[in-house]
């Protein structure tokens, strides 16, 4: 039997009276069908509502044949009569991301002539995808035009046209639609099939924000945030950048300079420490006898280069196998072998084989890493 979706004629009612359909046990609870419910199910690219079912809490609402199922955490007896409350900050925010992306991606349309081939709404953020590059100038000024619009705040509506008046209407939908065809009109701006519900006006998306975008998939993926949960992720940015600066003891404004000048400086400390490294390995090497053949130095927190050059420092007065190891038992090592008579490629081979390593190289020199410790390591060598 279908289930009465009552969220269609009112997407601002929070509570609403039914009779349990059925109740089956689930993996994770019990799946509960109504006569009628205001529960949005998980459909079109967006999460469902959740609230509670009486005493029952609803964690996830799912539909399929036009039956909508309430994953709840308890049973409910077949025939009885429930209230079932929606959480209604939820919902809010939930309408007010998606009348946003409506308004952004009916815009980008509007504009540039650009299709949504694909889109989610979760909790955290709205991710859209559009099929073509947009420019930083572009997505800036479609976002500004969509702050515009919102404080114009223009009527927002949601009906079922007849199929005469669907015949004549332009509308937006990513796929093709069986049955009756739900349209979200958004005045002057867009309109679209969409099965979701919605805020009534502009005005109550509160603002729209483009938290990010960039190239994909030959078009452009854009992440945008709407209303309560914009203020939300700009107060959260906000802390985030007051502690910076008050940690770095600069103004706002420096703040950007400051962290050029720090990266610098770490940049520079780098060098110098890798070259204080690189002298401590070279006085090593001076000091092994030319007189050794092989010579395998162990050591920490070398970078790829100084390791090579110590191997080549190390051929120059070793005849047989020259290795350096950097790292430690528990993280791995980095290594890198050289040799004027021993088949470098072979060796790493050897390790790749026995102790999983990767990596490879030449006759004359090979590198990669092994997750092994020393004593593995110095029994394979």
């Amino acid at each position: 039997m279908k289930t009465i979706a009552l969220y269609d004629d009112d997407s601002f009612a929070t509570e609403f009276t039914a009779e349990v359909v059925s109740c089956e046990e689930a993996e994770n609870g019990y799946k509960i069908v109504l006569d009628q419910t205001l529960f949005f199910p998980e459909q079109g690219g967006q999460t469902s509502d959740i609230g509670i079912l009486g005493q029952v809490s609803v964690t996830d609402v799912q539909i399929e044949d036009d039956v909508i199922y309430h994953l709840c955490d308890k049973p409910i007896e077949v025939g009885q009569k429930v209230v079932g409350t929606i959480d209604w900050a939820h919902r809010f925010g939930n309408m007010q991301q998606h009348t946003g992306e409506h308004i952004f991606t009916g815009l980008v349309h509007k504009l540039y002539g650009a299709d949504n081939v694909g889109f989610h709404l979760s909790d955290n953020t709205v991710t859209l995808d559009l099929n073509i590059e947009l420019s930083d100038e572009q997505v800036r000024l479609i976002e500004r035009t969509g702050n515009e619009i919102i404080a114009k705040d223009v009527s927002v509506k949601a009906y079922f046209p007849d199929e005469a008046t669907l015949a004549v209407t332009d509308y937006r939908s990513k796929k093709e639609i069986e049955g009756a065809v739900r349209l979200v009109e958004i005045e002057g701006v867009d309109i679209c099939a969409c099965c979701a519900p919605h805020v009534k006006t502009t005005g109550q998306v509160g603002m729209l924000k483009v938290v990010s975008f960039g190239k994909y998939k030959g078009g452009t993926r854009v992440y945008i945030l709407c209303g309560l949960r914009a203020l939300n992720d700009y107060n959260r940015r906000m802390d985030l950048l007051a502690k910076s600066y008050q940690q770095l003891n600069c103004p706002e404004e420096d703040l950007p300079n400051r962290i050029s000048g720090i990266m610098e400086e770490n940049k520079q400390l780098k060098y110098k420490i890798s070259q204080i490294k690189a002298d401590i390995l070279m006085n090593q090497i001076a000091k092994y006898p030319s007189e050794l053949s092989d010579v395998t130095i162990f050591t920490e927190d070398l970078d790829a280069k100084t390791m090579r050059e110590g191997v080549n420092a190390l051929v120059v007065r070793h005849d047989g196998l020259c290795a350096i190891f950097s790292g430690d038992d528990e993280e791995g090592y980095s290594f890198v072998i050289g040799s004027k008579t021993r088949d470098c490629g072979a060796i790493a081979a050897g390790l790749r084989e026995l102790l999983g390593a990767k990596g490879g190289g030449s006759k004359q020199m090979a590198q990669g890493s092994v997750q092994a410790t020393r004593s593995a390591i110095e029994q394979t060598m």
